[in-house]
């Protein structure tokens, strides 16, 4: 069974539709991937997105995002 790891990628400011701004956590999740030689090291596989909090956060097709508990819509500050 491969080795998976999650670390924290990007940290950025997000406003929100009202106004507030919200700290985003970034993390990407790795596999390790491994040959006959063996490992051949990490590769990034999948991104998810929380608040700082600990509250979770969609991404949108737009490349907003949204709270997932409350709908609220961000957007990367600049």
């Amino acid at each position: 069974m491969p080795l998976r790891q999650e670390m924290e990628t990007d940290r950025f400011a997000a406003t929100a539709e009202d106004g507030s701004v919200h700290a985003v956590v970034e993390l990407t999740s790795f596999i390790q991937m491994v040959t006959f030689r063996g490992p051949a090291g990490w590769v990034p596989e999948d991104k998810s997105y929380r608040l700082d909090n600990g509250d979770a956060v969609e991404q949108t097709p737009d490349g907003g995002f949204r709270i997932a508990g409350s709908g609220l819509v961000l957007r990367r500050s600049v």
